[in-house]
């Protein structure tokens, strides 16, 4: 038997909703690292160009993209101006191309095999799953991600106003929406025009399971160790070489195995290199660092700095740089003078049959950084799961209650 949704309402926004999040996901959003101009990536402002003609149908008149990849919309109300965003892009950390979206009804609660790349769903190696029995379940074919991260949170908004505009009789203040390009690389706030958005606060509907509210993030940066050796034709390296890609190697082994993402949890932060590029002449190390406290934070850059520096300092012939740059903020001081807005989301969820989950994100959104630029913006669920990954999944019931809760939400917001 299917799992019953949250609400009657959540019930009548799926079908919908999961029309919307299956096309959606087909257009190939994935950002890139180095990017040149905003969007990284074309598919992004494809995928734009689409939302602004869906969002001008239901009624939204003053929808559309902007130079940067940015759309906004307004939906008109009773009450203060109030956003819901989302972003376009999706990770580069995983094949996007070519997304096949599968729908798994009323999932069992076994493992499922999904038809490419040998990728398994297993509720052993995946707990998430197993209060999803009933669900029904989207995947994609195993060899690309999904995409719930973070259309699902795009169809879920664009459901949520989809409804508010076919009947106007329902409470709701002016809604300001906006999809933004790049979240994925950190770029997703820093060309979004908040006075042209215009809304006193927003939400962010970038979040996972069902019922999570998040008011505090990682505070964030990110680090670039270059090494530069001195390379040698290997016949004749004797007593010469010095090989920047072995530096590399030896660095990247010292660094703490105690403060990596694979050995942290809850509010520990970590220190993760995800990229290097070496040859024996020179050699790059990205990494990003992450921790909730700004004094930890910069305690983390300092063992990869002198990590670096040790390592490299071995061999006085080689050369090290070290870049430790911001990235985004904890959002939670921004927010605490704030309480209403996190207050109304809570509220909207308990309206919705939900028990709000507060628990930080081991991550960021966008609104780390608009909070920051004076946007207070809190993050609610989508009912995605296994972000960046070829596992990656959502639930169509926990889809349609982000939906019903934006709903909701509009209510609480109305002629306040």
């Amino acid at each position: 038997m299917s799992a019953p949704y949250t609400s009657p309402l959540a019930e009548a926004l799926a079908p919908g909703l999961l029309e919307r999040f299956q096309r959606y996901v087909r257009v190939a959003t994935q950002s890139r690292r180095d990017r040149e101009r905003s969007p990284s990536t074309p598919g992004q402002r494809e995928l734009g160009e689409l939302l602004v003609g869906e969002l001008r149908e239901i009624g939204l008149a003053d929808a559309a993209l902007d130079e940067h990849g940015y759309v906004m919309a307004t939906l008109p109300g009773d009450g203060p101006a109030i956003g819901w965003i989302a972003h376009l892009d999706t990770s580069p950390d995983a094949p996007g191309d070519g997304v096949e979206p599968i729908v798994h009804r009323d999932y069992d609660g076994g493992v499922l095999a999904l038809p490419r790349g040998g990728t398994v769903l297993d509720p052993e190696q995946m707990p998430e799953l197993r209060g999803a029995v009933g669900h029904d379940l989207v995947t994609a074919s195993g060899d690309t991600l999904l995409g719930a991260d973070d259309k699902a949170g795009i169809a879920a908004i664009m459901t949520a106003v989809a409804h508010l505009a076919a009947h106007p009789e329902l409470p709701r203040p002016t809604l300001k929406v906006a999809f933004t390009p790049d979240e994925e690389i950190g770029e997703g706030a820093t060309l979004f025009d908040i006075e042209r958005f215009g809304a006193r606060c927003a939400y962010t509907v970038d979040g996972s399971a069902l019922g999570e509210l998040q008011d505090e993030t990682f505070s964030a940066a990110g680090a670039v160790v270059t090494i530069e050796g001195h390379d040698v034709h290997p016949g004749f390296a004797t007593g010469r070489l010095v090989n920047a890609a072995r530096l590399a190697a030896e660095v990247v082994a010292a660094l703490p195995a105690d403060l990596t993402p694979e050995a942290t949890s809850g509010r520990d932060g970590f220190i993760h290199v995800y990229e290097v590029r070496a040859t024996a002449a020179r050699a790059t190390i990205h990494a990003i660092v992450r921790d909730f406290d700004d004094e930890r934070l910069q305690a983390h850059a300092d063992v990869l700095r002198r990590t670096a520096e040790t390592v490299v300092g071995r061999e006085p012939r080689a050369r090290v740089t070290v870049d430790v740059f911001p990235q985004y903020p904890n959002m939670r001081r921004f927010l605490e003078g704030h309480p209403e807005i996190v207050g109304r989301a809570e509220a909207a969820m308990r309206a919705e049959g939900i028990e709000p989950v507060r628990t930080p994100i081991r991550g960021g959104t966008d609104g780390s950084v608009l909070s920051q630029r004076g946007l207070p913006t809190p993050n609610l669920f989508t009912g995605g799961h296994e972000f960046h990954s070829v596992r990656e999944w959502a639930s169509v019931q926990e889809m349609a209650a982000a939906a019903a809760t934006l709903v909701r939400l509009a209510g609480g917001w109305a002629g306040a």
